[in-house]
């Protein structure tokens, strides 16, 4: 076994043993989370893409906000959202307010400037 720093380390193998075991546990939990994640988004885009728009559109049409079921009340509200910041979203708008470009320009340098954290996460990368 190799380190990022390329120094040879001894593994001792009870250590090496238990490691391989939770990466096959690992491994089987994520095919089972796969396979599970697939079956709900079919789920959801039938629920969310086909029978919600068709719902809320007779809701809408006949005035009715709420709706009583045997497992609780369906609710039909309107939510308005805005559109997310993005560099020119905000360049436009703070040239509207500051006439000097170079202002400007200092400023989204400025927001360019965000503090990095490093997260570590494991993937897996399939088999060509």
């Amino acid at each position: 076994m190799f380190m990022d720093n390329m120094e040879q380390v001894q593994i001792p193998q009870s250590e090496l043993t238990n490691f391989k075991e939770k990466v096959k546990r690992w491994l089987m939990l994520d095919i089972q989370i796969s396979e599970m994640e697939s079956k709900l988004r079919d789920l959801k885009k039938i629920r969310n893409k086909e029978i919600e728009p068709q719902l809320t559109e007779f809701m809408v049409q006949y005035n009715i906000t709420d709706l009583n079921t045997e497992t609780g009340k369906l609710k039909c509200s309107a939510k308005n959202t805005k559109k997310g910041l993005n560099k020119d979203n905000i360049k436009l708008n703070l040239s509207k307010v500051i006439s000097d470009i170079s202002v400007v320009e200092k400023a989204m340098e400025q927001l360019e400037n965000r503090e990095i954290t490093t997260t570590y996460k494991l993937t897996k990368v399939k088999a060509k």
